[in-house]
């Protein structure tokens, strides 16, 4: 007699329960494992407790050293803040100022000019002319210049725009600036005369050339007054942007005076990295870097581009008297200047207390940690003796438990659950016998169930092919004598018997049509025709032979593919399977382009796919899910006629095949099925997509 193999000496030894948990598979057993996991989580433990202890006495250590550090930082927090928020209070309020004390400015002016000429006007002599008088106006103000000569006057007649006086361009004077217009083609001066007209005096704004600046954009503001005797328009104006140069240059002056503490001072810049005060005024600082690599002056217009906040950083040697130190800045923006402005305290002294408590920290620390080794080392070596003794014992459970599962519970005899030890043990037993009792009990119900629901499944074919072959007798007589009432009667009864008996006459012809389709349905599962390699590309042109009256008539192209796959099937269903979408692409073509229907194939994942593609109605993607149900319609019988059998007839042949069924449509552009059937064995892969392809167009 034949000795037993090693492996099956094993399991015989497993189902008796005397193997060793560690030669079980050659994985170690769930004794050891779970020793060494008892081992690990203890050591673990252990571990964590220590490492928690430590950490309690580094937190009550370092907890006064952070608190003193916090406490001083944030009161010199606090004390920058302030100090920036006041700074970029005062800058906001002279830059939300300049519009305002522009306009009171020109204001002034336009009304110094006013009040001359209505002086020279009242102090005229008896004799003098309009034009003498006009002229000495215009001498009057004409040297007169305001903010460093770029400011002054001109003057024009309202009536005809004539300009008397341009003190910036004189070869302007005697021209006609009503034609004169802005950047922006807004003409200045007819605008000015209709607002002085209404009003009598008011503020302007345009774009006009600077004097000492590139380009001919410089927004402008001009104020205007009406001296009403001589009918004289006098205006005075100023730059936007000299006005904003002006109020930035006295901010910055009051910035720079600001100081505090032995070494303190308000700093500002620009976004591009120009310092705009003292002790690097005008130097470009975007690249300075401290010795830690912080960009500086990069992280202040970040955190000042980000709405404000603070950094931390040395402070580089701009120049003597300036030493290294480190520092902590709080900056603000003043978005409208794209500046940056803050103020920084040195924290060289927190820094020297933290470091003071940290080294004592850390000793202390040392002096924790042999103390906790010691303690570990002893906790590890008790929680392994204990993990290995405990594991023994739940190793001994497990072995029966894991006999009794190689069995498959058939031998219930074999576990008895009052033997094992341990209470999970017990309970896992008890599991075990009510699974087995659940599943012997499911597997009979289960065996019970398939053999009603197959006497089910058999005796509604036979009824469904019964009904539909044993109703068309009778439905065949109806036909034969409604035919033959109207052969005899039609035309000699009135109008509404003849309806009728059209109407009675397509009933019989429509149920005729659908007992028909039925019996083909149900015929499909009931066939007993065997599965053979089938050649896909004679199924089609099998398809194509029998529609070739319905292509002709609809004068339809249709393409096949020279080299579809060979299937495993049923080569009569196959037939009626192309048959039927071949003739719904013909049926439901678009009326106002010929049918263009295009058959493609090839092997995809393991399996044949045939693609029918047309370029017909296209079908709503609400009705994919229902067109291959039974007797499912989407348009009415005197449009397009028809049971709505056809797809379920594909649906039921594809299934019938082990395959499936699928469409893809567009409404207006055409509907594409896909089938995917099984492949004979030995079928060859070919490129899918890449075959040739053959037209097939009956001759008319």
């Amino acid at each position: 007699m034949d000795q037993p193999s090693g492996q099956d000496a094993a399991r015989a030894a497993v189902r008796e329960g005397t193997l060793p948990p560690s030669r079980r598979g050659g994985r170690p057993g769930i004794v050891r494992a779970l020793s060494l996991r008892l081992f690990a989580a203890s050591a673990v433990a252990f571990v964590g407790l220590y490492a928690y202890w430590s950490y309690g006495v580094y937190q009550t250590m370092t907890e006064e050293a952070a608190y003193r550090a916090e406490t001083l930082l944030e009161e010199r927090r606090t004390y920058i803040r302030a100090l920036v928020e006041t700074a970029v209070n005062g800058a906001d309020h002279q830059r939300r100022t300049v519009n305002a004390r522009a306009r009171q400015v020109l204001r002034e002016r336009g009304q110094r000019a006013q009040a001359i000429a209505r002086h020279i006007w009242e102090t005229r002599p008896e004799d003098a002319t309009r034009r003498q008088v006009l002229e000495q106006i215009r001498e009057t103000l004409r040297p007169i210049r305001f903010d460093g000569g770029r400011g002054y006057y001109y003057a024009f007649i309202m009536d005809t725009g004539e300009t008397i006086l341009h003190a910036d361009s004189p070869d302007l004077e005697g021209t006609d600036l009503r034609v004169v217009r802005d950047l922006e083609g807004r003409p200045i001066v007819p605008s000015l005369i209709d607002y002085l007209r209404e009003h009598g005096e008011g503020f302007y704004n345009y774009v006009w050339e600077h004097p000492n600046r590139p380009g001919k954009n410089h927004a402008k503001i001009a104020y205007g007054v009406l001296f009403e005797p001589l009918n004289l328009g006098i205006a005075v104006g100023d730059y936007l942007e000299d006005m904003t140069a002006t109020v930035k240059a006295e901010t910055l002056a009051q910035l720079e005076a600001m100081r505090f503490g032995d070494d303190g001072y308000i700093f500002a810049g620009t976004w591009d990295g120009i310092s705009l005060i003292e002790p690097a005024r005008g130097r470009d600082m975007w690249a300075v870097t401290d010795p830690n690599g912080v960009k500086v002056v990069q992280e202040l217009v970040g955190a000042a581009r980000a709405g404000g906040g603070f950094v931390r950083y040395v402070r580089p040697n701009l120049q003597e008297g300036y030493p290294r130190s480190e520092r902590l800045s709080y900056v603000l923006p003043v978005p409208e200047w794209e500046w940056y402005v803050g103020a920084g305290v040195s924290i060289d002294d927190i820094n020297a207390t933290i470091a003071d408590v940290r080294r004592e920290i850390r000793s202390d620390a040392l002096r924790s940690l042999v103390l906790g080794s010691l303690l570990v080392a002893l906790l590890a070596a008790a929680s392994s003796w204990i993990a290995l003794r405990s594991a023994r014992r739940v190793g001994r459970d497990f072995a029966r438990l894991e006999a009794a599962l190689a069995e498959d519970g058939r031998n219930p005899d074999r576990l008895q659950a009052d033997a094992l030890r341990h209470a999970e043990s017990h309970r896992l037993a008890i599991a075990i016998h009510g699974m087995v009792e659940r599943r012997d009990a499911a597997e009979r119900a289960l065996e019970q169930q398939s053999r009603k629901l197959e006497r089910s499944n058999a005796e509604l074919e036979r009824f469904a092919y019964v009904a539909s072959h044993d109703l068309r007798e009778p439905l065949r007589i109806v036909s034969s004598y409604v035919g033959l009432l109207r052969r005899r009667y039609h035309g000699q009864l009135d109008a509404d018997a003849d309806t009728f008996i059209d109407f009675v006459t397509e009933g019989a012809q429509r149920m005729h049509d659908m007992i028909g389709d039925l019996l083909e349905y149900s015929r499909i599962k009931r066939s007993a025709t065997p599965f053979e390699a089938v050649d896909l590309n004679e199924v089609c042109a099998q398809a194509v032979q029998n529609l070739t009256a319905s292509i002709r008539e609809t004068d339809a192209r249709v393409q096949i593919a020279s080299a579809l796959p060979t299937v495993r099937g049923r080569r009569p269903m196959l037939i009626s399977l192309f048959q039927n979408l071949l003739e719904n692409a013909i049926k439901y073509r678009n009326p106002d382009r010929t049918p263009d229907i295009r058959v493609r194939g090839g092997i995809r994942d393991g399996e044949a796919v045939v693609d029918v593609a047309d370029n017909g109605l296209g079908i709503d993607p609400a009705f994919h899910a229902r067109i291959f149900q039974i007797f499912q319609r989407l348009h009415a019988a005197h449009r397009y006629p028809g049971t709505g059998v056809g797809l379920s007839i594909c649906q039921n042949i594809c299934e019938s095949h082990g395959g499936r069924i699928w469409l893809d449509s567009e409404q207006g552009r055409g509907t594409t099925f896909h089938v995917a059937l099984p492949l004979t064995d030995g079928t060859e892969a070919s490129p899918d997509g890449a075959d040739s392809a053959r037209e097939t167009a009956p001759a008319r």
